[in-house]
C-alpha cells in the first residue's frame, strides 16, 4: 500500500511540477515575447495577468464540481486541458490566439490546482498529510526555478515557441500517470445542481477586481472607469453573498468561513503570500537600481537562496505530522519577521552575503509556513466539501499573490513619486521615477518593507490563534475506493 501511495504523491508532484515549471519559464520569456511579437510591456503583461485572471476565476467552480463528479476526473481533465493549450499557445502566431490560448492553459491550471490539496485529504490519512504537503512545495519550487534558470536559454536557442511546446511531453506522462495511478473517488454529494449562476457572479466579481490593478498606475487611480470598475466588483460581490446565502446548494458554502480557525488560516495564507509576493518583486529593482547588478546575475541571487525550500518544504510537512501545524508557522512567521527587517536593513553598501542571508531566511519562512497552513486549513474541512475548502485555499493564496505585486509596488512608486515631486516640485511618472538618487530610492523599499513587517506581525497572531483539527477520524475512509487500490498491486509500474 505504502508503494502505491509514493506513486500518488510522484504524480501529484508531478502534476504541480508541470504547472509551476511553465510558469516560470514564461515569466522570465517576457521580454523575448514582446519583441518578436511586436507588443509593448504593458501588453505583454496580460499574457501573466489574463492566465492568472482565468485560474483564481475558476478555482472555486472547479472545487465544487470536483465535490460533485469527484476529484480524479478534474484533476486528469485539467493536466490535459493545460497540456493542449500549451501546444497551441507554442503554434500561435499573433498575439490574440495565444491570449485565447492562455485562457484555455488557465481553466485547465484551475482544475489541476483544485484538486491537489483535495485529493491529499481525502487519500492519504491524517498523519501523512504534512509531509504529502511538503513534497508538493519543494515540487512547485523545484518547477519555478528550473523555469526560471532555463527559460533564457530556451528563447535564445530554440525560440519562444518552445517554452510552451517543451512541457507538452511531460504533460501527456502526467495525464498517464493520473489515470492509472489516482484512485476513483466515491462521491459525497449526490444529485446536486451546479449553481451556474454563483459561478457567473464569481468569475465577474474576481475579473472587475483585478482588471483594474493592471491599469490603475499607468492610467491614473482617480480615472471614472477605473472607480466605476471597483464599484461594479463591490456591487457584484455583494450580490455573488447573498445569492450564495440563498442557493440550496451554493458554489461556496459560506458556512465554511464560520470555523473561525478556517477563516484565520485563509488570512494568515493570504496575508503571507502577499508579504512574500510583494517582498520577491521589489528586490530585482534593488538589486539592479541600488546595487548595479546585471538582470542575470540579479536573477541569479535571488534564485540561489530560494532553494532552501527545497529542503525546508518536506521538514515542515514532518514536524506539523508529528508535533502539529501550529509549531512550523509560528516559527515560519518569527523567521518572516526577521528576514524582512534584514531587508529594511539593505542599502548600497551590504555585502552580498547580507543579501543571501535575508532571502535565505525569507525562503526559510516560505517553505515552513505553506504546507503547514494547507494541512491546517484542509484538517478542519467536512469531508464532503473537500473540494470547495481546497478551492477557498488556492484562491486566497493566488489573490495574495497578485495583491502583493500591487500593494508593495504601489507603495514603492507613490513614495518615490511624492519624494521626487517635494525635490523638484513638479509630479513625476515613467521610467524617471527609477532614476531618482539612491536615497529616495531606498525609502521607497524601506515604507514597503515596514508594511511588510506590519502584516508579518498579523500574520503571527493568527497562526498563534488558529489550531490543526485533530479530531477528525483516522479511518479507511481517507483511502478512498480502496478495491481501486487493491488492483493496483499488480501490472503498474
Amino acid at each position: 500500500m505504502e508503494h502505491r501511495l509514493n506513486w500518488i504523491i510522484f504524480t501529484l508532484a508531478l502534476g504541480m511540477f508541470l504547472w509551476s515549471f511553465s510558469a516560470g519559464i514564461v515569466n522570465i520569456s517576457l521580454p523575448t515575447i514582446s519583441q518578436y511579437l511586436d507588443i509593448s510591456t504593458d501588453m505583454v503583461s496580460l499574457i501573466i495577468i489574463i492566465h492568472l485572471i482565468t485560474l483564481i476565476s475558476f478555482l472555486l467552480v472547479f472545487g465544487r464540481i470536483g465535490d460533485i463528479t469527484g476529484y480524479k476526473k478534474i484533476f486528469v481533465m485539467g493536466i490535459s486541458i493545460f497540456t493542449i493549450g500549451s501546444y497551441f499557445c507554442g503554434i500561435s502566431l499573433d498575439f490574440f490566439s495565444l491570449i485565447i490560448f492562455r485562457i484555455i492553459q488557465g481553466i485547465g491550471s484551475a482544475m489541476l490546482l483544485s484538486m491537489v490539496p483535495a485529493i491529499i485529504s481525502t487519500v492519504f490519512p491524517p498523519r501523512m498529510r504534512g509531509k504529502v504537503f511538503g513534497y508538493i512545495s519543494l515540487t512547485t519550487t523545484l518547477g519555478l526555478s528550473s523555469g526560471y534558470g532555463v527559460g533564457g536559454y530556451v528563447t535564445q536557442y530554440m525560440g519562444w515557441n518552445w517554452i510552451f511546446l517543451m512541457v507538452v511531453p511531460v504533460g501527456i506522462i502526467a495525464t498517464i500517470f493520473a489515470v492509472k495511478v489516482l484512485p476513483s473517488q466515491k462521491t459525497r454529494v449526490q444529485n446536486v445542481k451546479f449553481d451556474v449562476i454563483g459561478s457567473l457572479l464569481i468569475g465577474l466579481t474576481i475579473l472587475t477586481f483585478i482588471m483594474p490593478f493592471n491599469i490603475g498606475e499607468s492610467l491614473g487611480w482617480g480615472l471614472p472607469s477605473i472607480v466605476i470598475t471597483f464599484v461594479i466588483s463591490l456591487i457584484l460581490g455583494i450580490t455573488f453573498v447573498i445569492w450564495e446565502l440563498k442557493h440550496p446548494e451554493p458554489l461556496l458554502d459560506l458556512s465554511i468561513l464560520k470555523n473561525v480557525y478556517i477563516t484565520l488560516s485563509l488570512l494568515a495564507g493570504f496575508i503571507a503570500t502577499l508579504v512574500l509576493t510583494g517582498t520577491i518583486y521589489l528586490l530585482p529593482f534593488y538589486l539592479e537600481l541600488i546595487m548595479g547588478y546585471s538582470s542575470d546575475f540579479a536573477g541569479l541571487i535571488i534564485l540561489i537562496p530560494s532553494l532552501v525550500v527545497i529542503f525546508i518544504g518536506p521538514l515542515s510537512g514532518y514536524i506539523s505530522d508529528n508535533f502539529g501545524s501550529r509549531i512550523p508557522t509560528i516559527i515560519a512567521c518569527i523567521t518572516l519577521i526577521m528576514a524582512i527587517i534584514l531587508l529594511y536593513r539593505l542599502n548600497q553598501t551590504v555585502g552580498i552575503l547580507f543579501i543571501f542571508a535575508a532571502l535565505g531566511i525569507r525562503a526559510l519562512s516560505e517553505g515552513m509556513f505553506t504546507p503547514a497552513n494547507n494541512k491546517t486549513v484542509m484538517s478542519h474541512s467536512p469531508k464532503e466539501k473537500v473540494g470547495s475548502v481546497s478551492s477557498l485555499l488556492n484562491t486566497a493564496r493566488y489573490m495574495g499573490l497578485v495583491m502583493g505585486i500591487v500593494v508593495f509596488n504601489e507603495i514603492f512608486v507613490t513614495t518615490i513619486s511624492n519624494e521626487i515631486t517635494d525635490l523638484i516640485g513638479v509630479p513625476s511618472t515613467g521610467a524617471f521615477q527609477f532614476s531618482a538618487p539612491v536615497g529616495i530610492l531606498l525609502n521607497g523599499f524601506q515604507n514597503a518593507f515596514i508594511l511588510g513587517i506590519a502584516m508579518s506581525v498579523l500574520i503571527l497572531i493568527f497562526s498563534i490563534l488558529t489550531k490543526e483539527n485533530k479530531d477528525y477520524e483516522e479511518d479507511e475512509d481517507y483511502l478512498v475506493d480502496l478495491d481501486s487500490f487493491k488492483k493496483y498491486k499488480e501490472g503498474l509500474p
